[in-house]
């Protein structure tokens, strides 16, 4: 029985005129007083309510839970607040552990990584980078990359990439010499470690023994080429003195005869470009700019090719303008483009194209271009044609007699110069090759 009815009861049970006023009154205190009480209950649990559901919701962001907690207000409430206590400690740990994984990878890298603040500050630096760099750093230390690593010259690159302000990664070499003398390649690439300027990542290899190797293949080729050279001028000699000998015992001989002279002829060319890509990669050829008129000059390397253009039915067009000049070692440049002409003419069919164009640049320089209507590049194969002794057909170049070696040969003497090499080709329709050179001005005649 409810609390109104036993009031109830009791109100009618009473007797008397006062007593029938009392009951009047408690009726009334009664009827009033229930729904003042429910309406007071839900109006002060409404914000608890309200908490409760938002509890709730933030639950849910935080977790795949999306069943509603049937307990009653204060209990929900309860258990969200606990729930919630606890997530943070729980998303504490998981951080703890990611950066304990990426300190233990830093830590054990072979690779150098130094991480620079907006400020230039060294904020971190792994110990592969202190070995490297044959330094130490206390990481609690707020020090400037030139405090850490006493070099000048990396600072000031490093300041150098930081104003150029673009997303592309800065790389270059340098030599350390504290412990003792290391290359090192220094990659640098911008990343953003907080909403204010952005920071630098610097990726250090040890390139020391790669470099030491290098030169120990580089002096090698060269002094096998230098030894080989000997015999083979001799070998060529006598070949060439019995050809021009009238007689001969047979057709047969003299066949013969020409076919070794013919191989010792390619045994020459290879040797004198193995010599030539050692020299220039181990600094020994020293360039002597001078302003050159190239079309002139052009014209002047479309005129050796001229007998074996007719040969083929190659046309060959010069389409630079002779007010263009170029700074460039004379030599060196007829290299360039002999090498480049030989490559046109031995892959474009009868019939064809080899085009010369040049045009200036808006940073003073000139880009040349050589244009051939042959069978072009495969795409796979387009990445590597400038690797020594990387020939795309392979048949085809040992028919011809190419060494596999004058396109890095070009490659070298174009980055001397302080230019690029840029190949674009589309196979079955032909290559364009294209190099920068600085431009120059060219002294009026008297």
């Amino acid at each position: 029985m409810t609390l109104i009815g036993m009031a109830t009861m009791w109100l009618l049970t009473s007797s008397g005129a006062t007593g029938w006023t009392f009951r009047v009154w408690c009726l009334a205190v009664v009827a009033l007083g229930f729904p003042l009480g429910v309406w007071l209950g839900r109006r002060l649990l409404r914000p608890v309510h309200e908490i409760n559901t938002r509890a709730e919701r933030l639950l849910q962001g935080w977790s795949e839970r999306e069943q509603t907690i049937d307990e009653d207000e204060l209990s929900g409430l309860k258990t969200a607040l606990d729930y919630i206590a606890a997530y943070p400690l729980t998303r504490v740990e998981v951080l703890e552990a990611e950066r304990a994984k990426g300190t233990a990878i830093l830590e054990y890298m072979t690779e150098g990584v130094i991480a620079l603040d907006g400020q230039g500050h060294v904020i971190l630096m792994n110990p592969s980078a202190q070995r490297i760099l044959g330094v130490a750093h206390d990481q609690r230390e707020r020090r400037t990359l030139l405090e850490v690593v006493r070099d000048k010259g990396l600072a000031e690159w490093v300041e150098m990439c930081q104003a150029l302000d673009t997303a592309e990664p800065c790389k270059r070499e340098i030599e350390s010499h504290f412990a003792s003398m290391r290359i090192i390649e220094v990659n640098a690439m911008p990343m953003s470690f907080s909403l204010e300027r952005r920071g630098f990542l610097l990726v250090l290899h040890d390139i020391t023994e790669l470099r030491r190797l290098e030169k120990v293949r580089a002096e090698f080729v060269a002094n096998v080429s230098h030894e080989l050279r000997t015999p083979l001028t001799a070998i060529k000699g006598y070949l060439e003195t019995v050809l021009d000998e009238t007689r001969l015992e047979s057709d047969t001989h003299r066949r013969f005869l020409e076919i070794a002279n013919n191989h010792a002829e390619r045994m020459g060319r290879l040797i004198n470009d193995l010599l030539n890509l050692s020299d220039i990669e181990t600094g020994k050829v020293v360039l002597d700019p001078a302003p050159i008129s190239l079309g002139a000059f052009v014209q002047d390397v479309s005129a050796m090719f001229e007998k074996d253009a007719a040969k083929k039915d190659v046309k060959l067009v010069n389409r630079v303008a002779h007010d263009l000049a170029v700074q460039a070692d004379r030599d060196r440049l007829s290299q360039i483009l002999v090498n480049l002409v030989d490559n046109a003419l031995k892959y474009t069919p009868q019939g064809g194209t080899v085009s010369f164009l040049a045009a200036k640049t808006d940073t003073n320089q000139i880009r040349v271009t050589v244009r051939d209507t042959g069978q072009g590049i495969p795409p796979n194969d387009l990445p590597r044609v400038t690797e020594r002794f990387y020939r795309v057909d392979k048949a085809r170049s040992r028919e011809e007699g190419g060494t596999g070696l004058g396109l890095a040969i070009v490659k070298h003497l174009v980055q001397l110069h302080g230019g690029t090499l840029h190949i674009e080709s589309e196979y079955g329709k032909g290559t364009t090759i294209e190099f920068l050179l600085p431009a120059a001005q060219l002294q009026p005649a008297c």
